[in-house]
């Protein structure tokens, strides 16, 4: 004989992941365009986008320059990798970007209040923008060694 725990059916509630959105990308000064397609492809890796629905939903995450110029494009960029190309090379200025990192980098001082951990991530982060493939010893988070 069942007892009334055993009769009750198990109830299940589906587990709907919720959904991520990435920043928006306006094609601003300063805004890095590789930056934010990282961010972006992570975005879309845990919401489970392929190339179409990236594609798809990039226009909801542009603003400003950037969106006017998907609009403008939009018939030409039929491709996930169409896209990206043509963001990152109208936008993107790699070198620029690269010095700005390593102008933080000279001058990069722990501030007032930071904590040491907060200090060294930000260090560490310049160091990926100046060179992702930085070797360990050449990166510093002693501020007398590259301050200005």
């Amino acid at each position: 004989m069942l007892t009334e725990q055993e009769a009750k059916p198990a109830v299940v509630t589906p587990s709907l992941q919720q959904w991520r959105s990435p920043s928006t990308f306006r094609g601003a000064p300063g805004e890095d365009p590789l930056k934010w397609l990282k961010e972006y492809d992570r975005v879309a890796n845990f919401n489970k986008w392929d190339d179409m629905m990236c594609l798809a939903n990039v226009y909801f995450f542009l603003d400003g320059t950037a969106r006017q110029w998907y609009v403008n494009n939009e018939d030409a960029l039929d491709s996930w990798e169409a896209f990206k190309n043509g963001l990152s090379g109208l936008f993107g200025d790699r070198q620029k970007y690269t010095r700005r990192a390593e102008e933080q980098l000279k001058c990069r001082a722990q501030r007032s209040g930071e904590s040491t951990q907060s200090y060294i991530q930000s260090v560490l982060g310049l160091c990926q923008e100046v060179n992702p493939l930085m070797k360990e010893d050449e990166k510093s988070v002693t501020p007398n060694e590259r301050c200005c």
